[in-house]
């Protein structure tokens, strides 16, 4: 197998559609400057005096600007700060073009459609984007018939551990919010595929019992990484040297792309690999 990032002390990141080696590279990531916590929402005040909600970014390094639109803003404040009674009373869906994403979200409207940027523990239920369900729902194990440890024998079930749930949610959530930025790119969440997440996984062990990043065993489009967690790990996919704009072979236009409907994500330890289909 060629392979396709040389060994490299520190973090390393990589990527490649349709399994083209020389589209990935070495580097060392950037450390995250924690200024909230990802994900998060709270609330805040409009220019107008209306209650809004602002969402901290999923590299956990800015809040957002504080949303207004409709009374959304004000459901999702009173969701953030616990209070159900005041987001049942003042939550009106029909003015909400997500139909108020299962009261665990914030509707973002994009060139491609609207969709639901779920808070932290929540994920799309389908693609639709319109409602949030617990990940646990959706990122959940299922049966496979594949070797995913190394031991030797095809396994019959995968479970996902907490830090694949993670960057399930991050992937989504990051698809959610991203702006458009003049290349087509799609918000519309990615569903979870058992099946090509027991394969990341089995990649992932692979490059750390060889202690370098390579791609094999790809759906379609492959990232992998290794060096910090989830939320770092998906800063640098999106936000690292030559990955603005979404260009093209990149980690960036995999995760943001409308080509892809389902991925399988796989973590041991910190080196991690996306496989999208």
């Amino acid at each position: 197998m060629e392979l396709a990032a040389e060994k490299r002390p520190g973090a390393l990141c990589c990527g490649s559609l349709i399994l083209l080696a020389a589209a990935c590279h070495g580097r060392d990531l950037v450390g995250v400057d924690e200024n909230c916590p990802p994900l998060a929402m709270a609330p805040c005040t409009c220019d107008d005096g209306r209650a809004g909600i602002r969402v901290c970014t999923a590299d956990g390094r800015r809040w957002s600007a504080c949303g207004c639109e409709g009374s959304i803003a004000g459901e999702d404040a009173a969701v953030a700060t616990g209070d159900a009674a005041a987001a049942e009373a003042g939550f009106d869906a029909a003015s909400d073009p997500c139909g108020g994403c299962s009261g665990h979200g914030v509707c973002q409207e994009r060139a491609s459609g609207v969709v639901c940027a779920c808070r932290s523990g929540y994920s799309p239920s389908s693609r639709a984007g319109l409602d949030c369900v617990p990940t646990s729902q959706v990122c959940a194990g299922g049966a496979i018939d594949y070797d995913y440890d190394g031991d030797g024998n095809n396994d019959t079930w995968f479970e996902p551990n907490a830090d694949e749930c993670l960057m399930f949610e991050l992937v989504n959530s990051t698809r959610a919010l991203h702006d458009d930025e003049g290349h087509p790119e799609c918000h519309w969440p990615l569903m979870w595929s058992v099946r090509w997440s027991a394969h990341a996984r089995n990649h992932s062990l692979q490059m750390a019992e060889r202690g370098y990043l390579f791609h094999g065993d790809v759906a379609i489009g492959q990232n992998c990484a290794a060096g910090c967690g989830p939320a770092c790990e998906m800063n640098n996919y999106m936000n690292g040297d030559g990955e603005d704009h979404c260009p093209d072979l990149s980690h960036h236009c995999n995760i943001m792309s409308c080509d892809f409907s389902a991925i399988g994500i796989g973590y041991v330890g910190t080196w991690n690999t996306q496989n999208f289909l």
